[in-house]
């Protein structure tokens, strides 16, 4: 049977609405995606979506169609945040979502500054965004998290007038036993609670985005769900 976005988008909703929490973001990660998914998306309303490769946004979003200055796309970058790339996010995305490295973000505050003082601004998108990745199964496939103990740690976070701290994402265990997966998403709304009241908490992809939701969660990360099987290498400009 083939994939429908628009029914898979309709069933997403539905499922929020009668959960009481239609106030949650739903990014489409469109990683390996061309950009013609992503307007087939966004003329469905979608207008948060997720990139976790660099290169492949780069290339990506500039041949995205869909324009409208006041009702924008919003790009979430939800890879890691390596310091190597950190300098080349700002004007690319507007939010961060993997950010577990304290010299990481103080490259890409600078680099945001600089940016904003080179380059007219959208007020709708700016400043840049980012949310902390907490590691909260152990496992040492997962990449990137900073662990609770050295989050609560920290006298501060690197913020300026560019680049804010909005909250904390996690990622739930391989194994999506339903148990361990809701302790994982159950424990980061713990932490945002004692420590940033009110805080985005970006939790929940495709196989748990509900369980998510359950515990708090105000943004989901939704790639197969919404666009199908994802392809087996990043998308690149012909």
């Amino acid at each position: 049977m083939e994939h429908s976005s628009r029914t898979a988008i309709d069933e997403v909703r539905r499922s929020l609405k009668e959960m009481g929490r239609e106030d949650v973001t739903v990014v489409a990660v469109s990683k390996t995606h061309g950009p013609e998914r992503i307007d087939e998306l966004a003329a469905l309303g979608i207008r948060d979506f997720g990139e976790n490769r660099f290169t492949e946004a780069r290339d990506k979003f500039p041949e995205v169609r869909y324009r409208n200055e006041s009702d924008p796309l919003i790009y979430h970058h939800i890879g890691p945040l390596q310091s190597g790339f950190a300098r080349n996010l700002p004007g690319l995305f507007h939010r961060v979502h993997g950010a577990s490295s304290i010299s990481a973000l103080e490259k890409l505050a600078r680099a945001a500054l600089k940016y904003a003082g080179e380059t007219a601004v959208s007020s709708v998108l700016w400043p840049m965004e980012y949310l902390i990745q907490i590691r909260l199964t152990g496992e040492e496939t997962k990449l990137g998290g900073m662990h609770p103990d050295e989050f609560l740690s920290l006298d501060t976070v690197p913020e300026n007038e560019a680049l804010q701290f909005r909250g904390f994402m996690t990622m739930g265990p391989e194994s999506q036993d339903p148990i361990e997966t809701r302790e994982v998403f159950h424990r980061l709304r713990e932490l945002r609670d004692k420590s940033l009241p009110g805080g985005e908490l970006s939790m929940g992809m495709s196989g748990d985005w509900k369980i998510a939701v359950e515990e708090g969660a105000t943004i989901i990360r939704l790639g197969s769900v919404l666009f199908g099987p994802r392809k087996g290498e990043p998308w690149k400009k012909d």
